[in-house]
C-alpha cells in the first residue's frame, strides 16, 4: 500500500524534492574504480552563506526582508513569529531593531541535507525509482551540532533618538527633576487675543460707527420656530454698514450688542463675535464669522476691530504704592460676582494702565487691619478713562460699584 506524506516546509524543499529524482535519471556514467572526493556539505555552505541576525534599515519592512532573505515576501510571518519578543505589530518594525532570522534558514538547510541523506525520524516518499528513497525532515526538528557552543555577538546599541519616553532609562532624581521644571518653567502669557475681544468697554458717551447685521444668508439645516437667523463660526452674515462707510475684503469687524446706559459712561457693550469681510458690494456686505462669544442673529451691531497687541510672555512687576481708583459697574448684573466676569474700573489709558496690569478690590483703610482683599482682576482692555478687568481670584462675592481698588502689579512700559 502506497502512503504519501508531506511534511511541513516551505517552497524551496518542495522544488529540491521534485530536482532530485530528475538529477539522478540524467547523472551519467561514473569510473567506479577509482575513489571519489567527498562532496561539499551543503549545510555548511547555506549556514555559512546566512547571516543569522538582520539590522533593520530606515525603509524597510517585513515583507522586504522576506524577499531578501527567502526569496518569498509571503514567508514574512515567520520572521514575525520569531521576533514576537521584540515586534509588537508585525506592520511597524524600527531602524536598528535586530531580527533573528536563523531558525527559519536553519530548517532551510536541513530540508536540503535531509533530502539527500535520508535522517532518521523524517517522513519518506516512496516512489518507483529503484532503490532510491527520498526522505524529507519536518521543519521542528532542527538537528544541531551540540559538541560545539554557538557564541552570538550581543547586538548593536538602538541609536537613543529611536527610543520613546517609555523606553528611555528613568530615576527618581530625574523624575523629581521633570516635576520640578513643570512648576518652574510654567510659561506666563498675561493676556490672549480672545479675552480682549470678548472683554467688552463701556463707551463713555463716544458716537462709534456702527453697523447693522442684517442677517445670515444661509439656510438653516433645521427650520428654526423663530423670524432671527442665528450664524455660528464659519457661516456668513450680511452686514449694512453706515453711510460714507469704506471696507475692504479682509477687514475685521467686531459684532457686538449693547446692553444697557452706564450714565456718564455711556453704554455697555458686550462683544459676540469677530467677522471677516469677504465681499464688498454697493450698499452691503458678507462678513464670514471666525470667532464667536455668543448669539449672533439680525438686528446686532458691527464695529471695525481694534487692533490687538500681544504682550508675549512678560510679566508684571510688583507696585507698593499704585494707582488707585473706583469699581463702576460690573459688565453682566449678577447678584453676587463670579470668577471670570468681567468688572469696569474708572481708570484708563489716560491714567497709564495697560492691558496685563493686576489690581487688588479691597474694602476699609489700606494698610490697616480692617482691609478686606475681595478679589484680583487682570485688566484685558483699555479706553481712555476706564477700562475692563477679568476677575481671577475672589474672596467676597459681594462687588458693588464703588469698592476702591488699588495697582498692585504693573506691566512693563
Amino acid at each position: 500500500m502506497r502512503r504519501t506524506t508531506i511534511c511541513r516546509s516551505n517552497r524551496a524543499a518542495l522544488l529540491a524534492l521534485v530536482a532530485v529524482p530528475l538529477a539522478c535519471w540524467s547523472l551519467p556514467a561514473q569510473d567506479t574504480t577509482q575513489a571519489a572526493a567527498p562532496p561539499p556539505d551543503t549545510a555548511q555552505q547555506t549556514l555559512g552563506a546566512l547571516p543569522r541576525t538582520h539590522v533593520v534599515v530606515r525603509g524597510e519592512t517585513l515583507w522586504s526582508i522576506s524577499q531578501t532573505y527567502f526569496n518569498d515576501p509571503l514567508l514574512w510571518p515567520e520572521i514575525y513569529r520569531l521576533n514576537t519578543a521584540l515586534i509588537e505589530d508585525p506592520h511597524w518594525i524600527y531602524p536598528g531593531a535586530v531580527l533573528n532570522v536563523t531558525s527559519t534558514n536553519l530548517a532551510q538547510a536541513d530540508t536540503v541535507t535531509a533530502i539527500g541523506q535520508g535522517l532518521p525520524g523524517a517522513d519518506t516518499v516512496p516512489r518507483d525509482l529503484g532503490d532510491t528513497a527520498v526522505a524529507l525532515a519536518p521543519t521542528d526538528t532542527l538537528i544541531t551540532d551540540t559538541t560545539q557552543a554557538l557564541i552570538e555577538e550581543p547586538p548593536p546599541g538602538v541609536d537613543e533618538s529611536y527610543l520613546t519616553i517609555f523606553d528611555r532609562p528613568r530615576s527618581g532624581a530625574s523624575d523629581v527633576a521633570n516635576i520640578l521644571r513643570m512648576y518652574a518653567e510654567q510659561p506666563y502669557r498675561p493676556l490672549r487675543r480672545g479675552e480682549f475681544y470678548s472683554a467688552g468697554f463701556l463707551t463713555e458717551g463716544e458716537r462709534l460707527p456702527w453697523a447693522r447685521v442684517i442677517g445670515t444668508n444661509e439656510k438653516p439645516a433645521i427650520p428654526r420656530l423663530t423670524e432671527r437667523a442665528s450664524a455660528t463660526t464659519f457661516q456668513r452674515v450680511v452686514i449694512q454698514p453706515p453711510s460714507q462707510a469704506s471696507y475692504h475684503i479682509g477687514d475685521s469687524l467686531l459684532i457686538a450688542r449693547i446692553d444697557r446706559d452706564e450714565g456718564d459712561w455711556g453704554d455697555v457693550v458686550i462683544p459676540l463675535g469677530v467677522a471677516r469681510v469677504v465681499e464688498v458690494a454697493r450698499r452691503q456686505l458678507l462678513a464670514e464669522v471666525v470667532m464667536q462669544f455668543g448669539r449672533i442673529h439680525d438686528g446686532h451691531l458691527a464695529l471695525p476691530l481694534e487692533p490687538f497687541k500681544d504682550p508675549g510672555e512678560t510679566r508684571p512687576t510688583l507696585v507698593l504704592e499704585g494707582l488707585h481708583g473706583d469699581v463702576i459697574a460690573e459688565r453682566d448684573e449678577h447678584t453676587i460676582a463670579i470668577s471670570q466676569q468681567v468688572i469696569f474700573i474708572n481708570r484708563g489709558r489716560a491714567d497709564g494702565v495697560v492691558p496685563g496690569d493686576v489690581f487688588q478690590i479691597y474694602t476699609g483703610q489700606a494698610g490697616a487691619p480692617s482691609e478686606e482683599v475681595r478679589a484680583v482682576v487682570e485688566i484685558v482692555h483699555t479706553r481712555e478713562h476706564s477700562c475692563s478687568g477679568l476677575i481671577l481670584t475672589l474672596q467676597n462675592p459681594q462687588l458693588v460699584p464703588g469698592l476702591p481698588v488699588r495697582l498692585i502689579r504693573k506691566m512693563p512700559s
